[in-house]
């Protein structure tokens, strides 16, 4: 045991005192658990405390009166002989002690951190040396350098990240953000700066921003996804989507941790693909709109076709039949003379026809092309159905057809136009006399039905089969049932019924009743209530 040289007669100290504080020494240097050497100014052990074989497996000896620079890592020898020889050389009285670190090598083979802290005593007699308190930190520089290396790795990643993640506190201040003039191009330290919460949201948003943000701190809500706008340092409006959870009880964070992420670019995108989606649905609408248009065209161009061959067909046998009949007739009356009258009866006939027909296909032509002039006006439908009545007198005698006409003494007038309503009233009798059988009645029938007057017309002949209802008040219908005495008809009565009243704001219909004849009906709106 190294024991510091002491003058005892300029000490004044006895030679038990030395030998107690010596003991005293020895007790405290063998039970430190750092190593404890004392060094001369060239470098050179004088003594080695016995810990230095639990530290770096050493015996005290092998360190004794020898330099230990060979022991020093070689990328620190240079640093700690330099750090050493500076300290043996400052030149004030009182050398303020130093703290370095090396790798030392240990007797097992391996480097192992150490640090010392030296106190330089060159000039206490009782020491005549440097004092260094040397201890192991390798676990410690370990833990260091992991930790850096952490450091270093989560710095990294941080800056990797194209998002910001930020730590707000429970006021809204940032207290961490990983990437600094990022997303907003401002700085922490002026981020910080402004009083008001959430300042940078916009202040449409603000409000529900500001909501969530204070229930996360309340602890309403752990967690959040919103979407906002802000305002940039250059005045542009960006959109961002945040995810803040509440962390205000981790200590690793203490606030509210974000993750914010610029979502402008989605936006516009989803702003873009909202206007193509609504521009391919409209494109769509019309492209749907003009095959719609298409199909009804092509529809209304088979009907026109059909009703094309359908009058050829009525041109080619109620026309041609009538003109034949009239020129026999004619011939007839060149060769007997004597006997005209019956032929000419016949020649008025089939001209009857013939102009009846015409005359139909001018009013439907009329009606369909809006040719038709209304002259609106109250209508005395009782002396219509007369008036009517009166011109099929000879029809109705030559098939001894009754007429039963329940006309009240007092009725409303209808406001409709008289020459419509004529013409109306006027198909519909006339096809009751054609499909009412000899002998039978045809019934006549007004009433009222709230705004509208109501005509009945209904026959006791064979009705109008189910399966062809629908083709009734369709332009050329043909029906299976037949006038009873072989009167013409060309399908286009009921069409012109159908179509003037609809132009006269009424409607017309077919009433079936199974073994009562055929029952059409019309309503027309009474004078009060005019059309608009």
């Amino acid at each position: 045991m190294y024991v510091p040289p002491m003058n005892n007669e300029d000490s004044g100290i006895t030679p038990e005192e030395i030998h107690r504080q010596s003991e005293l020494f020895k007790a405290l240097i063998e039970h430190s658990s750092d190593v404890i050497v004392i060094s001369d100014a060239q470098g050179i052990e004088r003594y080695v405390s016995p810990s230095v074989k639990r530290v770096l497996g050493y015996e005290p000896d092998e360190f004794l009166m020898r330099s230990q620079y060979l022991l020093h890592h070689p990328d620190d020898r240079d640093r700690v002989r330099d750090t050493y020889f500076g300290f043996v050389n400052q030149c004030c009285e009182k050398p303020t002690p130093i703290v370095f670190n090396w790798r030392f090598l240990h007797k097992n083979g391996t480097w192992r951190w150490v640090e010392a802290t030296a106190s330089n005593q060159l000039d206490n007699p009782l020491v005549n040396g440097i004092i260094l308190n040397i201890r192991d930190i390798h676990e410690h520089k370990e833990m260091e350098a992991r930790l850096a290396e952490s450091a270093q790795r989560f710095q990294t990643i941080m800056s990797s990240i194209k998002d910001a993640i930020q730590i707000f506190d429970a006021e809204g201040k940032i207290l961490f953000t990983n990437r600094e003039n990022h997303l907003l191009d401002f700085t922490m330290e002026s981020f910080n700066q402004q009083q008001e919460p959430l300042w940078w949201v916009h202040p449409d948003d603000r409000p529900r921003v500001l909501d969530l943000f204070t229930k996360l701190v309340m602890g309403d809500m752990q967690e959040v996804t919103v979407e906002y706008q802000v305002q940039d340092a250059n005045g542009y409006y960006r959109h961002l989507e945040t995810h803040a959870s509440s962390q205000l009880n981790n200590k690793a964070i203490g606030g509210i941790l974000a993750n914010v992420r610029d979502i402008t670019q989605r936006k516009k995108l989803e702003e873009s693909l909202r206007l193509a989606k609504e521009k391919a649905e409209e494109d769509a609408r019309k492209i749907e709109q003009n095959n719609l248009e298409i199909k009804l065209k092509n529809r209304e161009l088979k009907k026109l076709n059909e009703e094309k061959n359908e009058l050829l067909q009525i041109v080619s046998h109620d026309l041609k039949n009538p003109l034949y009949n009239i020129q026999h007739q004619a011939n007839l009356i060149l060769d007997h003379p004597e006997s005209s009258t019956g032929q000419a009866q016949n020649i008025l006939q089939c001209a009857d026809k013939m102009l009846s027909l015409i005359k139909n296909f001018l009013s439907i032509h009329a009606i369909e092309s809006g040719k038709v002039q209304l002259h609106w006006q109250p209508v005395d439908l009782r002396k219509k159905v007369n008036k009517v009545l009166g011109v099929y007198k000879d029809a109705l005698a030559a098939k001894n057809i009754q007429v039963d006409a329940q006309l009240p003494g007092v009725y409303p007038h209808a406001w409709a136009d008289p020459d419509a309503v004529y013409q109306i009233m006027d198909n519909l009798i006339s096809n009751a006399i054609k499909y009412s059988p000899v002998n039978s009645t045809i019934h006549v029938e007004l009433a009222t039905s709230g705004v509208y007057l109501v005509t009945r017309i209904q026959d006791e002949g064979a009705g109008v089969p189910l399966d062809e209802v629908d083709k009734l008040f369709q332009k050329f219908t043909r029906l299976s049932t037949r006038p009873t005495a072989g009167e013409s008809s060309n399908g286009l009565g009921l069409a012109i019924a159908k179509k003037l009243t609809q132009q006269l704001y009424g409607d017309i219909w077919y009433e079936h009743h199974p073994g009562r004849g055929a029952t059409f009906a019309f309503e027309l709106p009474i004078h009060s209530t005019e059309p608009l």
